[in-house]
């Protein structure tokens, strides 16, 4: 249509007297108080556009709030908060991340679910209820220099986790050896070749779970260098313990 027969949202023709009076009197055209576009509702172009009656412009992405009472149990909205080594009820993470970051998203104070984002943690409350935490990184429960005798002090119970992930540093190198962790009992075996190929060697590690299921004693290492006898090793021989859920 030309200028002259520009029409408002009721099909009414407008007359402007000239081009600039049809740009002036382009806010007919907009509907404001029902369907536009397909998208229903009001549309006020002045005012911004509002989520849950909170203006867009005014809501402050920027803004990190305080774990209540120091206490993760104690959140229940939604929100990004930040806590510190010392916040109680954190869950169990590496030691790179003993202060950071929490996104917390709830559908009501019993029910939501927290993503602890450094590690990649996350906790849910469900019906009231905190749950255990789950993760898919490993967590160091143990690091050092461990010989025959020795017993390693956990950070946390073994069966928070469904496996356990052992640094042994033997003769045969540094190796990673995952194990499950419904054994009272690791054994945790390295297979190699000798220089020439014509020998198997192996070590075998044997760590005892102890009692109160946040310590084990590493019992024995051997090494058999393709011969009828292993001989112990007495120098450290693992220096990490990691869990995985």
């Amino acid at each position: 249509m030309s200028i002259k027969e520009l029409q408002d949202v009721n099909g009414t023709v407008i007359h402007p007297m000239t081009e600039m009076a049809a740009i002036a009197d382009a806010d007919k055209l907009v509907n404001t108080t029902s369907t536009q576009n397909n998208i229903a509702g009001i549309k006020n172009f002045v005012d911004g556009i509002n989520i849950k009656g909170v203006p867009l412009s005014a809501i402050d992405f920027r803004n990190i709030n305080s774990v209540p009472n120091n206490n993760i149990y104690e959140i229940n909205q939604s929100g990004l908060y930040y806590y510190y080594s010392k916040t109680t009820n954190r869950p169990l993470m590496s030691i790179s991340y003993l202060n950071g970051y929490i996104l917390a998203i709830f559908k009501d104070a019993d029910n939501g679910i927290l993503l602890f984002t450094g590690g990649l943690t996350t906790m849910e409350k469900f019906e009231g209820v905190w749950r255990t935490a789950e993760t898919n990184s490993a967590i160091t429960l143990w690091s050092g220099g461990a010989k025959v005798g020795d017993t390693l002090k956990l950070a946390a119970d073994v069966n928070n986790f469904d496996r356990l992930r052992f640094k042994l540093t033997t003769p045969l190198g540094n190796d990673y050896v995952e194990r499950s962790t419904n054994k009272s009992t690791f054994w945790l075996t390295q297979v190699g070749l000798s220089g020439d190929g014509k020998a198997i060697r192996a070590a075998e590690l044997t760590l005892d779970r102890m009692d109160d299921q946040k310590a084990m004693k590493l019992s024995k290492a051997l090494i058999n260098n393709g011969s009828s006898k292993a001989d112990p090793l007495s120098d450290v021989v693992l220096t990490k313990v990691e869990g995985l859920r």
